[in-house]
């Protein structure tokens, strides 16, 4: 399918979706099966609209159940995993995931916040990073200079010949100043929606 045609056969079957969760026509499950990511992001997108639609309406809400299921290949043969929640995630959602984490990894979580912050300001919104630090002042001026020229320049070669891992509270300063860079930026409730998910 090209993006066209994957772009309309997702919208009806959300529709689908719609008129079993209101009790419309005779549908009662809806079976998916697709070995395409993208159609799978799409299928399985609900805008707030759609999420919220329960409340107030007129008409009969019914409580759909959703499960996802993975079948694995392997030696033995093939296996069904089921999740209650979409296993399908973009790299953007794992970057966020490593974030959201309780214990983050030293080694790698410098590079997490560089590539969400790149991919943000830099990629998406085409915004300056120097302009970014101008925000601040102070102590919180320099070590958002830090983390920014790291994202410039630590992370896109290896560096064989040194290492360094931050210590627990070196790793808290950078994430406090990683969501000080979207409060700053008023950028805080896109900061807010991808910590909060699970």
């Amino acid at each position: 399918m090209d993006s066209d045609v994957l772009f309309i056969v997702s919208s009806l079957i959300r529709s689908l979706f719609d008129d079993m969760k209101y009790g419309r026509g005779y549908v009662k499950q809806v079976f998916v099966l697709t070995h395409n990511v993208y159609f799978h992001k799409e299928v399985c997108f609900a805008s707030p609209a759609r999420k919220g639609a329960a409340k107030g309406g007129k008409e009969a809400v019914r409580n759909l159940a959703r499960s996802y299921w993975v079948v694995r290949k392997s030696a033995t043969g093939a296996r069904l995993e089921c999740f209650a929640e979409n296993p399908v995630k973009t790299t953007y959602e794992l970057l966020w995931d490593e974030v959201r984490k309780d214990e983050r990894n030293p080694l790698t979580i410098q590079n997490t916040m560089r590539r969400i912050l790149e991919h943000y300001f830099k990629i998406l919104g085409g915004v300056d990073f120097d302009e970014l630090c101008e925000k601040f002042d102070g102590r919180e001026k320099l070590a958002c200079h830090s983390l920014l020229s790291w994202v410039n320049d630590g992370s896109h070669f290896s560096h064989d010949d040194a290492h360094f891992a931050f210590g627990e509270e070196a790793i808290d300063d950078q994430v406090e100043i990683f969501k000080k860079i979207f409060e700053r930026a008023e950028h805080l409730p896109h900061y807010d929606m991808m910590m909060a998910r699970k």
